[in-house]
């Protein structure tokens, strides 16, 4: 069998393609309609924000339940049936008129968004790439980013000329067409039964025998439930932030710029994800995820005190690229952190909880930051909080390695 071809890499481009749909469009654009849809309905921006806590809640919730899915109807039937609720309920936003009807349709999305990532994707990659791991995770993982770097500036453009109903049902289309290759190209979950080895396996006995070694060194790891609950909150800390630049159109507002501004700030966040998803990856595979991660929580850190203390347009964008690296944690670094701290053994079993703990921190982010407003007038206390969580979660980081390096110790004087 082979184990470096075309197919592999056609097969991550496909992955591509569902990142944007299920994430890029769907969650990472929906801040440049928040503004528009609360002044056409004469509500708070908070409460348009629901629907889309909604959507990630529910995302977050079927996390939980997407392996067993995939187990019971395969892979390809549980894509289409995301697809179809993702695309299909955004289309009919278009349509909707009142909040109740965006809450239930927002809920409907949240189902189909959440049957199509984080663990869909991650468990391709999982299956059909050894070597560079890291780096096409990292790639895959970025197109939710692109997805928003491309588009959140062309609806912004839409809304104000067609308006954000077309807007959204045009996205609704956008989102099925994204997904067709993954549905109609013929591959499987596992690449042996399409004929392939995951991307760099030895096939020799000597190659065979070292992998099952791993598995078997993976399988023998001793999860912590102290370690795992704090990579879980861990995850649920570090997603609050993912909201915020959501909210960049409505915040520039609060301080006297026009919402393109805004919608441009939102615009660099996504370009910066791209760069801080890939490198990521690139510099974890070299380094080690924990470094890799430490040092990305330093620069988002960095980024709320600039949001957080000046107001000058062009300080402001370079705050909004370096706040592009938050997007880069829930995605890549928790997926990389998962294997690198359980093993590939565990890792199915363990990062759906993770997943969900990822889609519930950004849902109750998007509304939370949205109501911060609304209450206080100001911004300033979402970029405080942002701030306090990257340091707590360094402490974190930090302490679930000292905990299993002095467990690795314990074993080996045993």
């Amino acid at each position: 069998m082979i184990s470096k071809s075309m197919k592999h890499w056609i097969v991550a481009v496909m992955m591509c393609g569902i990142a944007i749909s299920a994430v890029g469009l769907p969650v990472m654009t929906n801040g440049v309609f928040i503004t528009p849809i609360a002044d056409s309905l004469n509500v708070f921006r908070g409460s348009v924000a629901m629907h889309n806590t909604l959507s990630l809640f529910m995302k977050a919730v079927m996390s939980l339940y997407v392996p067993r899915l995939i187990k019971r109807f395969g892979f390809k039937r549980t894509i289409l049936a995301g697809v179809l609720l993702a695309g299909g309920s955004n289309y009919l936003m278009g349509w909707s008129g009142a909040l109740w009807q965006f809450n239930i349709l927002g809920f409907l999305r949240g189902v189909g968004t959440g049957l199509l990532a984080w663990v869909p994707l991650t468990i391709v990659i999982n299956e059909w790439f050894n070597e560079k791991h890291g780096l096409v995770t990292s790639i895959v993982l970025s197109f939710s980013s692109i997805g928003g770097a491309i588009f959140s500036p062309v609806f912004s453009n839409l809304i104000t000329s067609i308006g954000w109903e077309q807007s959204y049902r045009f996205m609704g289309i956008l989102i099925v067409l994204f997904s067709l290759p993954a549905l109609i190209v013929p591959y499987t979950l596992n690449p042996r039964d399409s004929g392939y080895l995951p991307y760099g396996t030895d096939d020799s006995k000597e190659g065979q025998a070292k992998d099952e070694a791993v598995l078997k060194r993976d399988e023998q790891r001793d999860v912590s439930l102290f370690n795992f609950g704090l990579l879980f909150m861990f995850t649920l800390l570090q997603t609050l932030l993912i909201g915020i630049p959501q909210h960049f159109p409505g915040f520039v507002q609060s301080i006297g710029y026009t919402s393109e501004i805004g919608a441009t700030m939102l615009s660099i966040a996504m370009v910066s994800s791209i760069g801080f998803k890939l490198g990521l990856g690139y510099v974890s595979d070299y380094w080690g995820p924990v470094k890799s991660t430490v040092g990305v929580l330093m620069l988002i850190g960095l980024s709320s005190f600039i949001l957080f203390s000046f107001e000058q347009i062009s300080i402001l964008n370079i705050g909004a690229f370096l706040f592009g690296a938050a997007y880069s944690i829930p995605s890549v670094s928790v997926t990389l952190l998962t294997k690198e701290f359980f093993g590939r053994y565990h890792f199915t079993r363990l990062y759906p909880i993770l997943a969900f703990s990822n889609s519930l921190g950004g849902a109750i982010s998007i509304s939370a930051v949205g109501f911060i407003y609304d209450f206080t007038g100001s911004y300033s206390p979402a970029f405080a909080v942002a701030l306090g969580i990257n340091l707590l979660n360094m402490l974190v980081i930090f302490l679930i390695v000292n905990r299993l390096k002095s467990n690795q110790s314990i074993k080996l004087n045993s």
